[in-house]
């Protein structure tokens, strides 16, 4: 999306912004407000929980003068990282803030300072002083002591973490959990003929992740996971990794190497130096493999799953023409969970769970998604062939969920 010229220019660029996030079931007809279900669909909005009294004030930085309030829990205080990374998703949220307009929400953002005990006061003040939902906090243990003081209110939380554990009912991951990407990349792989995969995996919780959700996937899709090897950050450690595969790689149809940066790299070059012929394997990755060298000459002809990256490069564009930096794609998130309960606030008058649980769906910058009963995030990702050194798509991300009209 380009920097606007004129005020003509720059309402016409907001409407396709705002309808970006319209529910994905818009073909039934007009009836279908952001995201919420046509009149007919037999699903009635929950009423929100009554607050016990007149709301205190807010307390931390407000934006917005809207009669429902939503409260951001973010490290902005925090360490490492964690303050940078807050301070994007501050800024993409005051970014969505500007597109639905003041009157829409008041948007109360609470500093966690990136601890527990952050977090947890900082959602028990959102409960005493009335918010009708609570977005983020971004790190999985911050969420998890966030959540009894909202649960016990009656409160929904949509958090940032990508950690799985972390979602229960009424507290929402809007997050690219690994699961869905991996899930992505092997149902298109065993949807073009390959059958039988051999995963190199890093040890660890993501290796866990990946492991698990590879076996899953190609059991349910009619492929089969013949051998496992997992690694460690060295050279010694991947040579013993591809050696103890080696036979089982030979006789299979594709290796699945999750990991980015050296990593793809590093395994392929050690695969080929032990002797392995890859001509005829296909290569399967995540979105991990936007780290990588995509122009390593080994790593041609690759597929994984990821982010539609175009459609984010509009939100990219019109962050750094507002803050002057180039944003992660994680404060994507921010954007499009504000605009989200900002439109079912329109609605629904409130941010009913059965609203957020729109099994239609709901769309953005970061693509289509929908959150589960369990708090779970299903997204839609497209898939990518890695040709002449950079990421081309090959299957594109899905428009809406199957099911959705």
């Amino acid at each position: 999306m380009s920097v606007w010229n004129s005020a003509g220019r720059r309402k016409v660029a907001l409407a396709a912004v705002l309808s970006g996030l319209l529910g994905i079931g818009g073909c039934v007809g007009g009836d279908v407000p952001y995201g919420l279900p046509a009149s007919d669909s037999q699903q009635t909005l929950a009423p929100q929980p009554a607050a016990p009294g007149p709301r205190l004030p807010a307390t931390g930085e407000i934006v917005g003068s809207g009669a429902t309030r939503v409260a951001l829990l973010l490290p902005l205080s925090g360490e490492g990282n964690a303050a940078r990374i807050a301070a994007e998703l501050k800024n993409a949220a005051v970014l969505a803030m500007g597109d639905v307009g003041p009157e829409a929400l008041e948007l109360v953002i609470k500093d966690t300072s990136g601890t527990q005990e952050g977090a947890g006061a900082a959602a028990a003040q959102a409960v005493a002083e009335g918010s009708a939902a609570v977005l983020g906090p971004l790190f999985s243990a911050n969420v998890r002591a966030a959540t009894p003081a909202l649960s016990s209110a009656g409160i929904p939380m949509i958090a940032f973490s990508s950690d799985r554990a972390a979602a229960a009912p009424g507290v929402y991951l809007n997050a690219f959990l690994p699961q869905g990407v991996v899930e992505r990349t092997l149902r298109y792989a065993t949807g073009q003929g390959v059958r039988s995969v051999v995963a190199i995996l890093p040890n660890g919780p993501a290796g866990d992740i990946a492991e698990a959700e590879a076996r899953r996937t190609l059991l349910s899709a009619g492929g089969d996971l013949t051998a496992v090897a997992r690694y460690a950050y060295d050279n010694a450690s991947v040579y013993e990794a591809v050696g103890s595969v080696a036979d089982a790689v030979r006789a299979a149809d594709a290796v699945f190497i999750p990991d980015g940066g050296t990593s793809p790299a590093t395994i392929v070059s050690t695969m080929t130096e032990s002797g392995i012929d890859l001509s005829q394997k296909k290569l399967l990755g995540t979105g991990q493999w936007t780290t990588a060298n995509l122009g390593d000459p080994g790593l041609q002809g690759a597929w994984f799953a990821d982010t539609d990256q175009g459609r984010v490069a509009g939100y990219r564009q019109r962050y750094q023409a507002r803050f002057g930096a180039e944003p992660s794609l994680t404060s994507a998130l921010a954007y499009d969970t504000v605009i989200l309960v900002a439109n079912i606030a329109k609605g629904a008058g409130g941010i009913p769970r059965n609203a957020i649980e729109n099994p239609v769906g709901f769309s953005g910058y970061t693509g289509v998604f929908r959150f589960s009963r369990d708090g779970a995030t299903e997204r839609g990702y497209a898939v990518y062939e890695v040709r002449n050194g950079a990421a081309q798509i090959i299957d594109p991300a899905p428009t809406r969920f199957a099911g959705g009209s």
